[in-house]
């Protein structure tokens, strides 16, 4: 009965003093894992301020280094703790395990490799939030807003540049065209004379070379100037005027493109004569190049309704005005008209209530053929208006045409009238 107290009382102490010291293992295990946590938490926090130090210094152009190699890390942390050394590969096993920005970033050789996940490749740590000072800051926000401002300017500049560039290629094309226009109505001038000069002399050839034609309109210094608005009125009156004939002649040995005016048949004179004075249809249809879209005076300025030269008689300037009335007579606005009878352009001036009606009179006259001449008009400020007719201030009452018979129009009444017999037949 004793051996047997003495055995159990033996196994118990001998199962404490088990119990005891395996208690006292476990205890031994936890302290040294969080020794080893706080140690590595410790050369992080170390590692990421050297790393943002070294990344504030480049970012402030103080260093071109921005990263530091894990050798250098290394280095750096066992000058401020030998035991962050051991811990280093540890501490970078945890940032990758991580999967979160804690500050640091690691990298390998490969620059296009963007996650690591193996610590082995790892070669360089670099910082993702640079240290930098309030002068450092306010310098690098300086830079950046400038550079971008200076991109908007640069853009706004070069978006300003294209509007200009286009604006003044339209204006260029507005102007060549109306010298065209200018253009074409010489070469139908000089052919009328030359045709008529030819019935009186009849050593004369009744045609014309085209570049004798260019060299008699066009001085020699303006040809290489003028070569685009001479070809473009080439073209035109090849394509829109049937009373010039183009052919080819010899002359002097070699061939010439001539120009030859052409009288209308005696057939012709009695059914489609035109009178003097009248309008004769429209030379072209009117577009964006030859229309501008909006008016911003209600003056206008129309050349070639006569030749001054030619006309007969002290009232002749009433039967201008009254070709214009008539052509517009749908338009309720025009006030007053003024023909200038000494202008070589056969220049005339009419002012409208607004810049509406002056638009519809525009469309109106603007590329219509007027007693054998094109007619071709431009918009005029309306200061520059009163200033040469100060009587023209006090003008609101519309004109209208003194009767209702519309003798310019007749031409057209006649063409149409005759178009449509002939399609009836």
């Amino acid at each position: 009965m004793f051996l047997l107290t003495a055995a159990c009382l033996f196994f118990l102490i001998l199962g404490f003093t088990y119990l005891r010291m395996r208690g006292s293992g476990v205890a031994e295990d936890v302290g040294e894992d969080e020794k080893m946590n706080v140690l590595m938490m410790n050369s992080l926090y170390a590692l990421h301020d050297k790393l943002a130090q070294v990344a504030g210094e480049h970012e402030c152009g103080s260093s071109i280094q921005r990263n530091l190699t894990v050798q250098e890390a290394a280095a750096y942390l066992k000058n401020l703790d030998p035991e962050y050394e051991s811990v280093l590969n540890t501490a970078l096993q945890w940032i990758l395990n991580s999967g979160e920005d804690v500050g640091i970033k690691c990298l390998s050789n490969d620059p296009n490799e963007m996650d690591v996940t193996n610590v082995t490749d790892v070669k360089y740590l670099e910082s993702t939030s640079p240290k930098m000072s309030f002068r450092c800051r306010f310098r690098c926000a300086f830079v950046n807003v400038t550079h971008r401002l200076s991109i908007l300017l640069l853009g706004i500049a070069v978006v300003w540049g294209v509007l200009h560039y286009m604006k003044y290629r339209w204006a260029k094309e507005e102007e060549e065209t109306r010298q065209m226009y200018d253009m074409v109505v010489k070469i139908i001038d000089l052919l009328r004379s030359h045709s008529e000069a030819c019935s009186e002399n009849k050593d004369l050839q009744p045609y014309m070379p085209i570049l004798h034609v260019r060299d008699s309109l066009i001085p020699p210094q303006d040809r290489r100037k003028m070569r685009k608005v001479w070809n473009r009125a080439v073209d035109f009156l090849a394509a829109n005027e049937s009373r010039v004939r183009t052919e080819t002649r010899r002359i002097g040995g070699a061939e010439f493109l001539v120009w030859k005016w052409m009288q209308p048949s005696a057939a012709s004179d009695k059914i489609l004569v035109i009178p003097s004075k009248v309008w004769q249809g429209q030379a072209f249809h009117l577009d964006r190049r030859n229309s501008p879209p909006n008016s911003l005076t209600p003056c206008l300025k129309i050349r070639n309704m006569f030749d001054p030269v030619m006309e007969i008689g002290d009232h002749w300037h009433l039967a201008i005005q009254e070709a214009i009335l008539e052509k517009c007579s749908d338009n309720d606005g025009i006030v007053h008209i003024a023909v200038d009878k000494n202008s070589r352009e056969g220049c005339v001036y009419v002012k409208c209530l607004s810049p509406e009606y002056a638009g519809k009179a525009f469309k109106a006259l603007h590329g219509s053929w007027f007693d054998g001449k094109l007619v071709t008009v431009k918009y005029l400020r309306l200061d520059r208006y009163h200033h040469r007719f100060p009587q023209a201030l006090t003008c609101n009452t519309p004109l209208k045409p003194s009767n209702k018979h519309m003798n310019s129009m007749s031409h057209l009444r006649l063409r149409t009238g005759t178009t449509n017999s002939q399609g009836s037949s």
